[in-house]
């Protein structure tokens, strides 16, 4: 599906006059280059009348990894979708393995569900970390860096806390970007759990470093914007990150299955953006912490619910970042309980990695007569992310990748519209800097996003 936007430019004042007679017909909010977020990106915002219209811009260049990845052996999959990003890589490397083993009938074991679960967990108290402590809350408080911040020690609580969970990454991963250790089956090198415990027991030892940050975030006072949208999150047994076969929840109370959610799901070409936005069932929807927050925080861990129930919920966007907050305690506490529950188990290299550059070899010997389709859906830091491939003779036909930030575009478009609506008074300037915080509150990661396949409709 295409849809090319209105189109319009305007002069170098942000002023456009529609009937060359020098009367302003048009003011534009342009944000130029947003600040303090993953990736390129430009929030435009036009005015004119009564009439608001919103473009988020995706400014980094396509890289069409998907489409590279066509034709190759099944088992490059997880190797070559950590490269979609330098922040969420975790989460694509564990995504593109399920998907193709799901695909190809491969059944991991127990403890490397769990490992990876916990190397699941790591990511996302990483990445929430390296959103609230450096990119979001600085510049809610006013502050152009973290390090204007008067608490100094909140500036080293958060550090210590990023610090660690980045070692567990690279204990479990193999390397702090792009784990390699990440195979289809399994884990591609020897893993012992007691090796694990020391970065595990050190975090444990932060428990009041998180707290003194969570509390602090909680604390913020945070802009009104309450608009309904579609809320949309996994749902399991337990408070969802890593969940396999779990079906999706939205906020009407109704369920669907993986396979369900992504024929819902729809790319549309906007002509101003390198990323597609993705629609479902023909409309915006929203994922990521808030949403998890709103549909399951009766799963989270006993402390973590306790500092949820401090906070009314509402679908503000703002009060993203005090979910993301709510989830740090809750992933630390949820890494310590399973780090004990993984002390004496040792993970022997038990996958199928990916050796060469993949050209010459042809399909795995055992996967070489193998063919399926496989979908692998989990609750990454910024929301519900899915990969889906098709397998042909141990070789990858297609393969999709629906990434959060690309589900949040429209409501991001959305959002500043009535952010406009309601704030408009505070002027040009003013309006300028709340949009910045607003689309910051979704923590876009815009190299996610970007289209990872061809523009053209398909």
């Amino acid at each position: 599906m295409r849809d090319s936007g209105n189109g319009k430019t305007a002069d170098g004042n942000g002023n456009k006059n529609g009937n060359g007679s020098g009367t302003v017909s048009e003011v534009i909010l342009d944000t130029n280059e947003l600040r303090l977020i993953e990736g390129h990106g430009r929030l435009k915002v036009r005015l004119s009348g009564n009439r608001i219209d919103a473009e988020f811009h995706n400014l980094e260049g396509p890289r069409f990894l998907t489409s590279y990845l066509r034709g190759k052996p099944a088992e490059m999959a997880p190797l070559v979708a950590s490269r979609i990003c330098g922040l969420c890589y975790t989460a694509h490397s564990i995504n593109a393995a399920e998907a193709v083993e799901e695909a190809l009938g491969v059944t991991p074991d127990g403890d490397v569900v769990e490992l990876r679960r916990l190397l699941y967990l790591a990511n996302n108290l990483r990445s929430h970390m390296m959103h609230l402590l450096f990119l979001s809350v600085p510049p809610i408080k006013g502050l152009i860096s973290v390090f204007r911040l008067r608490e100094k020690d909140l500036v080293a609580a958060g550090t210590r806390l990023l610090s660690t969970s980045t070692q567990l990454i690279e204990h479990w991963g193999g390397r702090s970007v792009h784990v390699p250790n990440v195979v289809v089956g399994g884990f591609g090198a020897l893993i012992r759990g007691r090796e694990l415990m020391e970065s595990i027991s050190r975090l444990e030892s932060l428990r009041g470093d998180a707290r003194k940050f969570v509390e602090h975030v909680l604390e913020m006072e945070l802009p009104e914007l309450e608009r309904f949208r579609t809320m949309i999150s996994l749902k399991a047994d337990a408070y969802p990150t890593y969940a396999r076969e779990a079906p999706l929840i939205i906020n009407d109370g109704s369920t669907v299955t993986d396979e369900e959610y992504v024929n819902d799901l729809e790319e549309v070409v906007k002509e101003y953006s390198t990323s597609k936005h993705v629609y479902f069932r023909g409309s915006e929807a929203t994922v990521g912490a808030l949403s998890r927050i709103m549909l399951n925080r009766r799963r989270l861990n006993p402390e973590a619910r306790d500092y949820a129930e401090r906070i009314e919920w509402r679908i503000n966007p703002f009060l993203m970042i005090k979910a993301q907050a709510v989830e740090v305690m809750h992933y630390l506490e949820e890494i310590v309980e399973a780090g004990e529950r993984l002390s004496d188990a040792t993970i022997s290299p038990n996958g199928y990695p990916c050796v060469g550059n993949g050209k010459e070899r042809g399909a795995d010997p055992c996967f070489s007569d193998r063919s399926g389709k496989g979908i692998a859906i989990a609750e990454a830091p910024r929301g519900t992310l899915c990969h889906a491939c098709e397998i042909e003779g141990g070789l990858i036909k297609d393969y999709r990748v629906y990434t959060p930030t690309a589900v949040n575009s429209k409501s991001i478009e959305m959002d500043s519209v009535e952010l406009v609506k309601r704030f408009r008074p505070l002027g040009g300037e003013k309006l300028k800097y709340v949009l910045e915080d607003l689309v910051r509150c979704y923590d876009p990661c815009l190299s996610c996003a970007v289209s990872l396949d061809f523009l053209s409709d398909r």
